[in-house]
Order: C-alpha cells, then structure tokens, then sequence
C-alpha cells in the first residue's frame, strides 16, 4: 500500500492544498435584485456579483462577475419609530462555468433617518420671532431666548409619520462579509 502511495503521489506531481478566504473579509458586489423594505418579504430570492475579483494566497479565487445566489434573511419596514431594516443573507456562489459551491456572505442594511435640521431651524426661528414680539422692550431678549426654546422642543417632538423605507436598486454596490471561511482547493 505505502508503494502505491509512493508511485501516485511521484506520478502526480501536484498536489492540492486546501486553502480558505478567511471569515470577516469584507467585499463589494454588485445588486442584481430589487429589494424595497415596504413591499419586499423574508425567504425572497436576491442575487448579486462580484464588482471586483477576490484573492487569496496571491491567486484570484473569485473572478469579477463571479455571482451570488441568496435570500432576504430579515427585513422590516418603516415604522414611526425605526427606519426601514434589511438584512441579506447569500449561501451560493457560482461561476461562470457552472460550478457551485456553498458560501456565507452578508449584511444588514438601513434606511438613512430623514435629514430634520430644517424643520429645527424654522421651528427655533419661528419661536423666537414670536418669543421677541411677545416679551416687547422690557422682556426682548428673555422672550427670544424662551421662543427658540420653546421651537426647538416642539421640533424635537414633532414626528414624521412613519420614517423612511429601504430601497436596495439593482447595479447598486453593497458591502458583504464572509460569516465563515471558504475553503477551496489549489494544485501546488
């Protein structure tokens, strides 16, 4: 047995190492999905690909263009409380010629909250025109001090319906992360 093992691994030349892109290494790829956090629903099938080639071991290991097979994990739409939330999960990675093999990207995405410096800049403005007008010649300053007080907590309390949704469009770059090391085999 020992001499065949001999004569196979002469006669073979090469042998494979099994090498691995390590967990936590961040990549960009390309949407090829629409996914809206107001209409979309979890288990929904997303696919992306890669926007730039991965290497490992100083060899390309996933060609650019190289696609992802995956799901909506959890999502969530807009409430009047929290931004609409995603999270995507890709489990399937295949290449061009066909071959698959099991991965584990993702990430969690949410809607940026509303932009509220105007709404604070004429409500405090507002107030303290008011507060001015109010308090007259003996009262100016205290009442334009106590309007734009009064205008920034009615702004800090006045809420938007709900707040935005998510909208993930096709050709847009997102940002996984590999929850677990691909292993795959290089010849030596």
């Amino acid at each position: 047995m020992g001499a065949i093992s001999l004569f196979l691994f002469l006669w073979g030349g090469q042998t494979a190492q099994v090498e691995a892109i390590r967990a936590g290494t961040r990549v960009d790829v390309r949407l090829e999905s629409r996914v809206e956090t107001a209409t979309s629903s979890p288990g929904e099938p997303v696919s992306a690909v890669f926007s730039e080639p991965v290497s490992a071991a100083d060899r390309i290991v996933l060609p650019r263009g190289t696609r992802l097979m995956g799901r909506i994990e959890t999502i969530a739409p807009a409430t009047p409380t929290t931004e609409g939330r995603v999270r995507l999960v890709f489990r399937e990675i295949e290449f061009s010629d066909g071959r698959k093999i099991q991965a584990w990207l993702t990430n969690s995405f949410t809607a940026s909250p509303p932009k509220r410096t105007l709404r604070y800049v004429l409500y405090m403005g507002i107030g303290g025109a008011a507060g001015g007008l109010v308090g007259g010649r003996s009262a100016r300053t205290a009442g334009i001090l106590g309007g734009t007080l009064a205008g920034f907590v009615i702004a800090g309390n006045t809420h938007d319906e709900n707040l935005p949704d998510l909208t993930l469009k096709p050709g847009q770059t997102l940002e996984l992360q590999f929850g677990e090391d691909l292993k795959y085999e290089q010849d030596r």
